[in-house]
């Protein structure tokens, strides 16, 4: 069986950048969906703050906006679609 290629958009990412992605979008998911208050309430206060280690692996801002505004964004797209 022959191996699946990346895709050319997925193979310019390394496994550090997947991996921070991947962190940051559970912690989105469970923002809304975690099973108690704590893990919500946990998962906020990180996507709140500058997300270090991950901000810098993504290349975030360390200014602990950059998700907040790069939701933003993604919100206001959205909704002109």
């Amino acid at each position: 069986m022959a191996r699946e290629r990346k895709s050319a958009y997925r193979s310019q990412f390394d496994g550090h950048r997947r991996l921070a992605a991947a962190v940051i979008l559970q912690a989105i998911k469970d923002m809304g969906a975690a099973p108690t208050q704590n893990d919500r309430l946990s998962a906020f206060e990180f996507l709140q703050g500058d997300m270090w280690p991950f901000s810098d692996v993504l290349d975030l801002p360390m200014d602990g906006r950059a998700l907040q505004i790069y939701l933003k964004r993604i919100d206001q797209v959205m909704s002109e679609s």
